[in-house]
């Protein structure tokens, strides 16, 4: 489903060339659960923005469904990020005035949903995520948790095939951290591809492959579990 074939990404600084990512190679299929981990400034979260349409690579290839998005122009690539991809974030990043329903529906706004599909739709995802009951409470009325689930209600509300997160628990308890890996885990199980990036062994273990950076080069990718 995802192919991404020696990826490399230059920046310039001054007169000095920085390499964020030299040559990665993946390949992700429906349903699988990818961690991405490693230190600071190993490429994590520029690898996880040009596999989601919010960077271009230098070099190489991305290919969503047989589409090479690296050859896309930016009115193709922003239909791609609004049909086909998700994306989680720590921080939640909701419109504090808005409720959580008016949360969820802005990616169907943007695709032109008539107001009560998107509605119906928002409401049934925001069911999907366990929050029913929390509908019309804007963000700063609901706890760390049930902010990030009104967040992946949003990812998820256009049904893509990809979600990606980065550190999606980082600003969670461990109570709640568990909570959010085991939806993650049920939409997996559902098909939905998920590539994460997390600095937590413990969260990584959900997924069924961690992938090690370091220099922007894969270091090690090994099974997260049996």
């Amino acid at each position: 489903m995802l192919l991404i074939h020696d990826l490399v990404k230059h920046y310039r600084m001054g007169e000095q060339i920085i390499t964020a990512i030299a040559g990665v190679s993946l390949t992700i299929q429906e349903g699988e659960f990818f961690a991405i981990m490693g230190a600071s400034g190993s490429g994590k979260s520029t690898l996880l923005n040009i596999i989601g349409c919010l960077d271009r690579p230098t070099a190489g290839k991305v290919e969503l469904d047989g589409r090479d998005l690296s050859q896309c122009d930016d009115a193709t690539l922003a239909r791609v990020r609004n049909q086909k991809i998700g994306f989680v974030f720590q921080q939640f990043n909701l419109l504090p005035r808005f409720s959580a329903l008016e949360n969820v529906e802005l990616p169907l706004i943007y695709a032109g949903s008539k107001p009560q599909q998107r509605k119906l739709q928002a409401l049934a995802v925001l069911e999907r995520v366990g929050l029913s009951e929390r509908t019309h409470h804007k963000p700063s009325e609901l706890s760390g948790g049930q902010q990030q689930r009104v967040a992946i209600a949003r990812a998820i509300v256009n049904r893509p095939r990809l979600l990606l997160a980065d550190e999606p628990t980082g600003a969670l308890d461990s109570r709640t951290s568990t909570e959010i890996m085991d939806l993650f885990t049920e939409l997996g199980a559902q098909g939905m591809a998920i590539v994460m990036v997390t600095h937590d062994p413990e969260v990584a273990t959900y997924a069924h492959k961690i992938i090690r950076l370091r220099d922007g080069r894969i270091l090690s990718g090994t099974p997260a579990r049996q």
